[in-house]
């Protein structure tokens, strides 16, 4: 069996800096570290852009957004969060009360009083 040679990580087969500072822009430096299981000091280079940014990093990101995306839709968060945004985006229209409702009579005195 032949002995497979390690795979050189060179700036052609790197990760978008951009996409990996879009997946990693939310998440505190320390839980970056812990996912990623590499120290503080080697995610800041991969951020300035001292160092290469492994592919695996950004794929491991967008995994974790993903299934944390999922996680939300299946307990129902997003459908409740959809339904808000519709309310919220519907003007409230009041209908007028009938003349002969006795809401509209007190509805006329109030204005009677204000002129």
């Amino acid at each position: 069996m032949t002995k497979r040679k390690p795979k050189i990580l060179t700036r052609n087969n790197a990760a978008s800096p951009a996409e990996f500072q879009y997946y990693a822009r939310s998440l505190p430096m320390r839980h970056l570290c812990r996912t990623l299981q590499r120290h503080e000091r080697t995610i800041k280079d991969w951020m300035a852009g001292k160092a290469v940014i492994p592919p695996w990093a950004v794929a491991v990101l967008r995994l974790q957004a993903l299934e944390y995306e999922l996680m939300r839709d299946q307990m129902g968060f997003t459908a409740i969060e959809r339904e808000a945004a519709q309310q919220a985006s519907q003007p409230v229209i009041k209908p007028r009360p009938a003349a002969n409702d006795a809401l509209f009579v007190h509805q006329l005195t109030l204005d009677i009083r204000a002129i």
